[in-house]
């Protein structure tokens, strides 16, 4: 039996920018919407952290490969990249993780290494690693733009081939204020809604945020959201985040190609079709 998108309602909790665009394409598909804000970007505050931006961008001529990790990190740090080179400095190697930060790195008219590899849909550092001028690089030196903390895998195996590799630290993520009142609405509005609710999240920190969300809960509602994560439906990005969800006891859960929007649409489209899904017995 093949569902209507209308049979459901797509929980999208990215930050808000994020969540307007993907929600609109949703809509124009006939899902209904809501939001749960998980994720907050803002650009670092702390004068230490303005400082050692400040120093990597100076020194950044002195680097022969330079890596983004997502495309907050191209927005903040072609910011600093154009207040302090007007022209960039030849002889570096760009590289994106995923073909989404590649398209935002385009936009600036940087050209990126590798391209046909983070085209591909590949969407972690894991696919990147694979790039062909990223196998060779004993004794280069290294930058990765990102946020605060992360995963450190990708600058772990890059240390590993030889590299000195450095972090310009961009950005802060945080669980936005609003979250808790929004998870107490999401939480009645279950019960009360016709439409099968489909949870969204696009990382692992995104369910870390939500786990730590309900644990806040009020002692009388921690029973109604374990049952609220076994019944409804997860969607997420990886293998990866699959199995945390899966630590953490949700049931039914969705996995996309990788964490850009098409994919966790068509991921959505398929499962309107099929209603394939990974479940855990009790």
């Amino acid at each position: 039996m093949v569902d209507s998108p209308q049979d459901y309602c797509v929980v999208i909790t990215r930050p808000e920018a994020q969540a307007a665009v993907w929600g609109s394409q949703l809509q124009a598909l006939d899902f209904h919407c809501a939001k749960l804000h998980l994720l907050e970007i803002s650009p670092v505050a702390a004068e230490d952290k303005i400082r050692a931006i400040k120093n990597k961008i100076l020194d950044f001529d002195l680097y022969q490969k330079v890596i983004f990790v997502s495309q907050n990190a191209v927005d903040y740090g072609m910011e600093w990249l154009e207040d302090y080179w007007p022209q960039l400095p030849v002889g570096i190697d760009f590289f994106a993780v995923g073909a989404t930060t590649a398209k935002k790195l385009a936009s600036y008219g940087v050209a990126v290494q590798d391209l046909a590899v983070s085209a591909s849909g590949g969407m972690t550092s894991e696919d990147l690693l694979r790039a062909e001028h990223l196998q060779d690089v004993d004794g280069e030196k290294i930058l990765i733009f990102r946020g605060c903390g992360g995963r450190g895998h990708l600058a772990e195996e890059l240390r590993q081939r030889g590299a000195w590799v450095d972090y310009c630290e961009l950005y802060e993520r945080a669980l936005p204020a609003v979250a808790g009142e929004q998870l107490q609405q999401l939480l009645v509005s279950t019960d009360a809604s016709a439409a099968q609710i489909i949870l969204s999240l696009h990382s692992g920190e995104s369910l870390q945020n939500l786990l730590a969300l309900l644990a806040q809960l009020p002692a009388a509602q921690q029973e109604q959201a374990r049952a609220w994560m076994q019944h409804n439906l997860l969607l997420v990005p990886s293998q990866r985040v699959v199995a945390a969800a899966q630590d953490a006891g949700f049931k039914r859960i969705i996995c996309a190609e990788n964490a850009t929007d098409n994919a966790m649409t068509a991921a959505l489209l398929h499962y309107c079709r099929t209603h394939e899904c990974i479940s855990l017995q009790d």
